[in-house]
């Protein structure tokens, strides 16, 4: 049986891969079947090597594979052209396929560069079962590094995009997560392929291999999660009176949100959903509280309506602040922007600090090429003429009687370095809105992806989303409260103290590039001792 089932594989490996490729989102959050991950990536590894005499035939097989896992991953991503979808919806189409069809140019060529490579380092030409036995597993832990930097330049060129990196088959799982904190998401990512590579690969000592690896990452985040008394201790002494947070989450309909005749109702559905939350906790509440609301919360130009400074008394305690995003509106060189902003107000009214968003999404936020792509007609979801404005990187916000804090908008929740840099938080922040995709599975992707920050620098972290998933982790990624996907809702808690920085957080992606060169030596190393046997 299983010999028929590797044949009809070999006999058919552009289907076979693209079939992996279609069901490896499935072993990502939210369904999370972590063995899917290894079928997934164990089939697309195995028809490599059995077609690594045929680069250009590999090119079409990691771009397949590459396909099929952004195509049914990113699928969600049509749910926001329905949102107004008589301007939009001709757009769908292409948004769901051409994305896709560029993002899996990485996978093809990280195929490609294993068929190029592999004569040359190893001296294998032969195809098949023909080689030694270490040599497949070498060669599929050749190929994991070569997959791992592809993603690695995936989440960092043409501006990036991080999502669903083969980390999230392990890292979708608390208890698989943990190594977060030294690695980082490629270098966790990396082991997990070579784990898959080393069950693919031949030989017992191989296999071995591939079961110690998640094994030693189960014990490791049990060590962690686990450890008696206070694991690490806090970065800074932890205040009296800790922060109390308030996380409110409005669910306010993306398509409904901006109409003109609904904004006054939306902005006093918030006002009134804030206060009840205030309301309910003020006997309990022994520091200054700090209200969050997501990211452009009610469709209004706060700091420019007198309606909102007239009701931050009614919303907040004595003390009390207000972090929110919003849209501004300014001028810079001459000409005005507007901005997706962060804002923190204190309860009278003042405002203490403000950042805009840094990572703008394409097509999203701004047009890439605006002048040339308005000129026919087109534009960016946001619907404002003229691309929103980027800010400055690693924005702090502090204010009396409050630890710093970084807020981060949206999707910049899923670029490490913009979680990273001097001077170090106490806590993050992240304002979003998923609203614009429904009950699909986006926003628990992005949920998933937005814990490895906690994970990664140590620190606790507020999540405020307009419709979903509202949520806090502590520093080790742990779910202190949350709000479902679609219900409007607020939670409260104290805020957790930060941990002592990471090792991750401490020298960044240097490990991954450790372990990329550790792998590709030990890869030379045991073909050079083949060669002379």
């Amino acid at each position: 049986m299983l010999a028929r089932w590797r044949d009809f594989c070999l006999h058919r490996p552009q289907w076979m891969i693209l079939l992996a490729g279609v069901l490896l989102p499935l072993s990502y959050a939210p369904v999370k079947f972590l063995p899917l991950f290894y079928l997934s990536f164990g089939l697309a590894f195995y028809l490599a090597w059995h077609h690594r005499g045929h680069a250009a035939r590999l090119f079409k097989l990691g771009w397949l594979f590459g396909f099929g896992q952004f195509f049914v991953g990113f699928y969600w991503i049509g749910e926001a052209f329905l949102v107004e979808a008589e301007d939009f919806l001709w757009a769908l189409p292409f948004a769901v396929t051409l994305l896709p069809a560029g993002l899996a140019l990485f996978g093809g060529l990280a195929f490609w560069g294993f068929g190029a490579s592999l004569r040359v380092l190893a001296g294998d030409s032969q195809r098949g079962d023909e080689a030694p036995r270490h040599a497949r597993a070498m060669g599929l832990v050749w190929l994991a590094v070569l997959w791992a930097v592809a993603e690695y330049a995936r989440a960092s060129i043409l501006t990036g995009l991080p999502w669903n990196l083969p980390v999230m088959g392990w890292a979708s799982w608390l208890y698989l997560a943990q190594p977060v904190a030294l690695l980082g998401v490629h270098g966790l990512g990396l082991v997990a392929l070579v784990s898959v590579a080393l069950l693919f690969g031949e030989g017992r000592a191989a296999r071995l291999g591939g079961l110690a690896l998640p094994l030693a990452a189960l014990v490791y985040s049990l060590s962690v999660l686990h450890a008696p008394g206070p694991e690490m201790a806090p970065a800074a002494p932890v205040m009296s009176g800790q922060p109390q947070i308030i996380v409110v989450q409005p669910n306010i309909n993306q398509y409904d949100k901006w109409r003109a005749d609904q904004r006054d109702a939306h902005i006093e559905a918030t006002f009134a959903l804030t206060r009840r939350a205030q309301a309910s906790i003020d006997s309990r509440v022994n520091g200054a509280p700090i209200v969050v609301w997501p990211e452009t919360a009610i469709p209004a130009l706060i700091d420019e309506d007198p309606r909102f400074a007239q009701a931050l008394p009614s919303l907040l305690p004595h003390g009390g602040y207000l972090l929110t995003g919003t849209i501004r509106r300014g001028q810079e060189a001459g000409r005005q922007h507007y901005f997706n902003s962060a804002m923190l107000w204190r309860h009278d009214g003042q405002l203490m600090a403000r950042s805009d968003k840094h990572h703008l999404v394409p097509f999203g936020e701004y047009l890439p090429m605006r002048p040339l792509l308005e000129a026919i007609g087109l534009r960016q979801l946001t619907r404002l003429r003229g691309s929103l404005a980027a800010g400055p990187a690693h924005a702090r916000f502090q204010a009396p009687d409050l630890p710093m804090v970084a807020p981060l908008i949206c999707y910049e929740a899923i670029f490490p370095y913009l979680s990273a840099g001097q001077p170090r938080p106490a806590w993050l922040v992240n304002l979003t809105n998923d609203g614009w995709f429904g009950r699909s599975l986006g926003p628990y992707q992005h949920l998933a992806q937005v814990r490895l920050r906690a994970i990664e620098q140590g620190l606790p972290l507020i999540r405020s989303a307009n419709t979903g998933v509202s949520a806090a982790f502590d520093g080790r990624g742990r779910l202190l409260n949350s709000v479902p996907l679609g219900q409007a809702g607020w939670f409260h808690l104290t805020l957790p103290p930060a941990l002592q920085p990471t090792a991750y957080a401490r020298y960044g992606d240097s490990g991954f590039g450790f372990l990329c060169v550790f792998l590709v030596l030990i890869c030379i190393s045991v073909w050079r001792r083949s060669k002379k046997s």
